[in-house]
């Protein structure tokens, strides 16, 4: 995995995490006091990252607003919405968020038996995790997704982004990754889930999945009560070395990967991208994912050139110049976010 600056541990903000769920245990007891809520105003003014957990924890927690509406109340007995008076103070922060804030762990209050977490990663940002019962996540860049793990059941949804997942063994309670429109179950394996904007796709390196069509924006609690063991007529099976591609309301696409093409794929975990053969518009969509600025083909033309070769993640002097000498193709910065590729005339 790639272990540069950008690789940001999980675990560097439990401490913060804890707090904000002792705060949030005492907001819905309903009964701070006016020095606690001083206490809670200074806390929350301390570090941006303390409103920003305390507010996605109140999003996971029901009633957000009666939770939170006691803290700047002057008197206990009448309850009114703080969300008003936190909203200044959290807009500027998730306005600059993109920028200083790598990564987040959020762990809510739950039932003994319940763990539910979330996760996210920057452009060229990578993240690692490794479950409690063993089971390990490489996230990839500009991703997110949200995990609620119990007895029963290991659910994952991934919101956004590409994530790789090596499954620890255990038949009693199914691994499930939700995304788009389907659920991906494994029991003990190794796959990908890359949810697009067009299509989710699903590439298995060890073991075998199960591939199911549910409806969207189901909650993790829905896929919670689904029987996950029963087989439908759409489902589809993924073995090791197969790759399924399927749009949202349409049938899987499953085709078979050569060894030295998975490896090519997974080049990500290694802080490289890999190209075979494969077009500059595909080219260029792969490696904007990793950066923070947009290179954009202008001319059509140029789409269907086929390139090979081997950057660094983000490296995207390295394409531009190697476009450049090979291709005679012009590049030109537009502003600080965009580059122009263009055929020199």
């Amino acid at each position: 995995m790639n272990t540069n600056n950008k690789v940001i541990p999980l675990r560097t903000i439990n401490t913060i995490d804890d707090e904000a769920s002792i705060w949030l245990v005492r907001l819905d007891n309903g009964n701070l006091s006016e020095q606690s809520r001083k206490e809670l105003r200074i806390w929350l003014s301390a570090d941006k990252r303390h409103q920003v957990t305390l507010k996605a924890m109140a999003d996971i927690w029901d009633d957000m607003d009666e939770v939170l509406s006691i803290v700047d109340d002057k008197n206990p007995q009448k309850k009114v919405t703080l969300w008003p008076l936190l909203k200044p103070i959290f807009n500027p922060f998730l306005l600059a968020a993109s920028i200083s804030f790598l990564a987040i762990l959020i762990w809510s209050v739950m039932p003994t038996n319940v763990q539910k977490s979330s996760y996210a990663t920057l452009i060229g940002q990578q993240m690692d995790a490794t479950f409690d019962d063993g089971s390990i996540i490489h996230l990839n860049t500009n991703s997110r997704i949200e995990t609620e793990f119990s007895d029963e059941k290991r659910i994952i949804k991934l919101i956004k982004g590409e994530a790789l997942f090596e499954v620890a063994h255990d038949p009693n309670r199914p691994f499930i990754v939700y995304a788009g429109d389907r659920l991906v179950q494994a029991v003990g394996t190794k796959f990908v889930v890359h949810l697009k904007s067009k299509n989710i796709q699903v590439t298995v390196t060890d073991g075998k999945v199960k591939m199911s069509k549910v409806a969207l924006n189901t909650s993790l609690t829905e896929i919670k009560k689904l029987n996950s063991a029963t087989i439908k007529a759409d489902d589809i099976y993924i073995t090791k070395g197969e790759k399924v591609i399927v749009g949202i309301n349409q049938a899987p696409k499953l085709t078979h990967i050569k060894p030295e093409n998975i490896k090519r794929e997974l080049s990500w975990l290694n802080g490289k991208l890999i190209f075979d053969n494969e077009e500059l518009f595909d080219v260029i969509e792969e490696i904007n994912r990793y950066i923070d600025i947009e290179i954009v083909l202008k001319d059509p033309a140029l789409h269907n050139i086929r390139i090979s070769g081997r950057f660094d993640l983000g490296d995207s002097e390295a394409l531009i110049e190697a476009l450049e000498l090979s291709f005679n193709i012009k590049s030109q910065r537009i502003n600080a976010n965009k580059i122009l590729l263009t055929k020199k005339t």
